[in-house]
């Protein structure tokens, strides 16, 4: 497959419905029989906080997000398969102002079964398929695929999460709880292909290298947060899940600024 959608868009359906506005003619992906799937995940990317693709806005760089997705399911399946613990992480390079260099690479657990790896690939492409022509501006050509060891770990309260893949991944966030509260800092009505809520968190760690694709990079200190997702075949059906509403790039009619392009601005 020649392109990858960030994250679990797999299963995302594109657009909320609108009385205003009809959602866009996007495809939905296609998944065998019925589906459910319960976990968490974390995203960190270059740009600093609040992310702004989530508020469909072009990325802080013109190069695009740099980011990493990890992505932990505590149970549920997909079709006839249990993926019960399964993880995966991609990184990669998206929403970039040259489509062309855009990338993804996806790393899975070395415990999946199997099956668990023909469902997960095969919610993949058919999220691709989904996509149609956006699929390269979301997430880019695909580097490759590879089982590797995956240690993805949350906190008793819930409040830190983290992904480590020895010798390739470091990746630590805490959530942001403000002054006076004692609640972390919550985005609702975003686009995510995991939901629409998120808690925003410190970025305490990510530093990524794989020698493999010859990429790395340290972003500690930027953009990150974390969510537990419920997605299921009604949750689908509600709508106001994924990336379909996304518009920011010249291509779709956006002629903003990227922010870095505004630094010399008074």
């Amino acid at each position: 497959m020649k392109f990858l959608m960030a994250a679990l868009s797999a299963v995302a359906v594109g657009c909320a419905s609108s009385e205003s506005a009809p959602p866009p003619k996007t495809e939905a992906p296609k998944v065998e029989g019925t589906f459910e799937l319960t976990g968490s995940r974390i995203i960190g990317c270059c740009c600093p906080s609040p992310c702004p693709c989530r508020l469909n806005k072009k990325p802080f760089h013109c190069h695009g997000c740099d980011h990493t997705d990890a992505v932990h399911i505590d149970s549920g399946h997909i079709g006839g398969v249990r993926m019960d613990g399964f993880t995966y992480v991609i990184v990669g390079r998206g929403f970039g102002e040259d489509v062309a260099k855009n990338w993804v690479y996806v790393y899975v657990t070395d415990k999946a079964t199997e099956a668990q790896m023909k469902a997960f690939v095969g919610m993949l492409q058919e999220g691709v398929k989904s996509w149609g022509p956006k699929a390269p501006y979301l997430a880019g050509t695909m580097l490759g695929m590879r089982n590797v060891p995956i240690q993805y770990t949350v906190s008793a309260n819930r409040k830190e999460y983290a992904v480590t893949i020895p010798g390739i991944l470091d990746f630590k966030t805490a959530a942001i709880i403000n002054p006076g509260q004692k609640n972390p800092v919550v985005s609702t009505g975003v686009m995510d292909a995991f939901g629409d809520r998120f808690v925003h968190a410190d970025c305490l760690v990510h530093k990524y290298k794989d020698a493999t694709i010859n990429y790395a990079w340290d972003l500690t200190g930027r953009q990150c947060n974390f969510a537990d997702f419920v997605l299921d075949n009604a949750r689908m059906a509600k709508g106001g899940i994924g990336w379909g509403c996304w518009t920011s790039h010249v291509d779709f009619g956006d002629r903003g600024k990227y922010a870095e392009q505004y630094k010399d601005d008074h």
